[in-house]
């Protein structure tokens, strides 16, 4: 089992993320006991340049310092990638791909995560929220696991933008939806003022909560959208962002491509460019089963990358790090 703390060491709620090494180490849980004693798991910096979840996080119990409205139990994740700004170590995996899933994870990592679900799933935490940023520009929006009201009501508090994630596998709302209502918020780029006050009011209002089925204020019909698929590009093709003329990539990302998160985007929309007329298609879209799909949703058309059938992005990022470590963007439409 990782390290479990009953108290906050001396002075962490001072320090910015990539200073909470010198407090705690990698998956370290902190619980700190509450007025109501039925817990709600809050996992922070599984990647660790998305600050968000830490800086919401300490505003709010410091505010609390004298007595917390609720037994809160935290998960510190990635806290050595958070030293240096960076999702994950190079030599590293990326910590939410490591929970319990559909395929067998035989890493150190994995097991740990592993003793953490048992351990919870034996607390029967009211909710579990597992704070996220974007590299990219997007709305802020809940993600459930699970087609059900609790799920459902636990997402509205945070954003009426909710969508179903049935991939990828090993993430942590995933592991938990199987035994308590579990929900990914995603607060927009990290660290932005915006994303760290609309968290801090969701935790306000969370912890106050006795149940997750009657929620004051939430509509009782949610639009829920959901991602049917994942847009990676090939190993073996170089890209770059348009603008970097000198780049010589072969495959040109268009610099504006993220300001269509969330949007519904029509055939023939343009995601980038290709060098030479030979250059293969740089893009891979695999359905949640993995099968390739990318004929359906993509073509090439004069040297440009283009959509074949209307669809609706997400997550769409230029970081050409975060790219090649996770993925592009992913496709939703709306659950029926």
């Amino acid at each position: 089992m990782p390290p479990m703390l009953s108290k906050l060491p001396n002075g962490i709620l001072e320090v910015q993320a990539h200073q909470l090494h010198q407090f705690v180490d990698d998956l370290t849980l902190i619980q700190l006991n509450g007025h109501i004693k039925r817990p709600i798991f809050i996992s922070i910096l599984q990647h660790g340049n998305e600050t968000t979840g830490w800086e919401a996080v300490r505003v709010y119990l410091k505010q609390h310092q004298h007595k917390l409205p609720r037994t809160l139990i935290i998960l510190f994740g990635n806290v050595q990638a958070a030293k240096h700004n960076i999702r994950q170590l190079d030599d590293g995996v990326d910590f939410n791909r490591c929970w319990p899933g559909i395929r067998p994870n035989h890493h150190p990592i994995a097991k740990k995560m592993a003793k953490i679900t048992t351990f919870l799933k034996k607390q029967n935490p009211l909710a579990s929220v597992d704070i996220h940023n974007n590299t990219g520009r997007n709305p802020h929006y809940a993600g459930i696991n699970a087609i059900k009201k609790e799920h459902i009501n636990l997402a509205s508090l945070f954003s009426q933008t909710i969508i179903h994630i049935t991939s990828p596998d090993g993430i942590q709302s995933g592991a938990f939806a199987e035994f308590c209502p579990a929900i990914t918020i995603e607060c927009g780029m990290s660290g932005t003022a915006d994303g760290i006050e609309q968290t801090l009011t969701f935790l306000e209002n969370l912890c106050q909560l006795t149940d997750m089925n009657h929620i004051p204020g939430v509509l009782e019909s949610q639009q829920v959208m959901n991602i049917f698929a994942v847009v990676k590009v090939a190993k073996n093709i170089s890209i770059a962002l348009q603008s970097d003329t000198e780049s010589g990539a072969d495959f040109e990302i268009l610099d504006d491509l993220d300001y269509h998160n969330f949007h519904q985007l029509e055939k023939g929309t343009v995601f980038g460019h290709l060098k030479t007329p030979d250059t293969a298609m740089p893009i891979q879209v695999t359905d949640q089963m993995g099968h390739d799909i990318t004929d359906q949703y993509f073509s090439i058309e004069s040297q440009q990358v283009v959509l074949t059938k209307s669809v609706v992005p997400a997550m769409i990022t230029l970081s050409m790090r975060a790219i090649r470590l996770d993925c592009l963007c992913y496709l939703m439409r709306p659950l029926n």
